[in-house]
């Protein structure tokens, strides 16, 4: 049971494939195809989050490190999902403040790291998007 991702897919991919196109009604085959769309994209998900962490960590200390706040190497001394969430949510929250802080400011500088932080909230958002599940459409049984 320790590839999660890959069972959260396959129980899915069952539920979309296998299990909805044989329920009566529209609700019952879309809600099971609903869930199997779901499970697919959590599966994704779990495969990739550490990576998206441990790179968001990164990225976020670079970015406070530009400003003079802390360091530029995240120091991770856990990489269980709930710890590098803690800590990236409290790096976010330090990048918040610097934020507010250099929008009230009109130097170029301050204008730069803005948008450099605008242009990781960018990616981050892009790079968390679940990707479109794959699945064979009602004609191609």
């Amino acid at each position: 049971m320790s590839d999660v991702g890959m069972i959260l897919q396959r129980v899915g991919a069952t539920l979309v494939n296998d299990v909805a196109p044989k329920l009566e009604g529209d609700y019952a085959g879309g809600k099971a195809g609903m869930g199997g769309m779901l499970a697919v994209m959590a599966g994704e998900m779990w495969d990739k989050e550490a990576d998206l962490l441990v790179g968001e960590i990164t990225r976020l200390k670079a970015l406070l490190s530009a400003a003079g706040i802390g360091e530029a190497e995240p120091r991770i001394e856990s990489f269980k999902i709930s710890d590098l969430k803690t800590m990236r949510n409290e790096l976010a929250s330090q990048l918040i403040e610097l934020q507010a802080s250099l929008e009230a400011k009109g130097d170029e500088a301050s204008m730069a790291l803005n948008r450099q932080i605008w242009g990781h909230l960018v990616a981050t958002s892009a790079a968390r998007m679940p990707s479109p599940p794959e699945f064979s459409g009602p004609d191609e049984d």
